[in-house]
């Protein structure tokens, strides 16, 4: 029984967020946030080094929310960016990737050690925070970015990369902790303004995006229930 109650608080938790406007760990809904520009926000790189969003104007910048202490979907969703970028030029050059941290509490040492640990060492891919807690929950808003805090300093939260334009316009979401080289491949022409996805498959996306949180709910429950066991067999 006592197994039990944490995964029965989860759960209301999950239903919990489903039943209100604006509830937390939700994908985004893409009617709202489509064709909007984000705000310029000023970002801290691994280095400390501090720059303006709006600095990179000129090119698609793909965004990925992470927390650096993530030992689940983030590091698998950094690795399969890694992956199929390869395929679709090079970064810096065509596009710009931001590793966007949304833990408030995270720090450039925090920064530097995920960019150490996933490799990211290209000239065009950056793992950033922003300066200003107030600035980054209206950058998370503005992508619709919700989520849920557990204790430990863990997270509930979507799997997801926004793809903006040259212009910072939210013109593609892609869901999951994996990605498939020819939607990424869609994804990028439409953020380079080559191809315009038809309005009526925006719902469809949704779908599968809360599919995808569903699972993030799934693997959560198991993986507390896992701690709570080896915790009670060592006491």
């Amino acid at each position: 029984m006592s197994l039990l109650a944490p995964l029965v608080s989860l759960l209301l938790l999950f239903l919990f967020s489903f039943s209100q406007t604006g509830g937390t760990g939700i994908p985004p809904n893409e009617s709202r946030t489509l064709g909007n520009r984000v705000p310029d926000v000023l970002l801290v790189d691994s280095e400390g080094t501090e720059f303006n969003l709006y600095s990179l104007r000129g090119k698609p910048v793909i965004i990925s929310p992470v927390y650096t202490h993530c030992t689940s979907a983030c590091p698998i969703i950094t690795e399969s960016l890694k992956k199929v970028i390869k395929l679709f030029g090079e970064v810096g050059k065509d596009f710009y990737i931001l590793t966007l941290t949304f833990d408030p509490q995270d720090t450039v040492p925090d920064l530097k050690s995920f960019a150490e640990k996933h490799g990211l060492n290209y000239k065009g891919w950056k793992v950033v925070l922003v300066r200003d807690r107030t600035q980054l929950f209206k950058l998370l808003d503005a992508i619709d970015f919700r989520f849920a805090t557990l204790p430990n300093r863990d997270f509930v939260h979507p799997n997801l990369i926004v793809f903006l334009d040259k212009d910072m316009v939210i013109r593609k979401y892609m869901y999951g902790v994996t990605f498939d080289k020819l939607e990424f491949a869609n994804a990028l022409r439409i953020a380079r303004g080559e191809v315009a996805l038809p309005e009526k498959f925006r719902g469809y996306l949704f779908l599968l995006g809360m599919l995808g949180f569903t699972g993030t709910i799934v693997f959560t429950i198991v993986r507390l229930t896992q701690i709570r066991y080896r915790r009670k067999a060592a006491a």
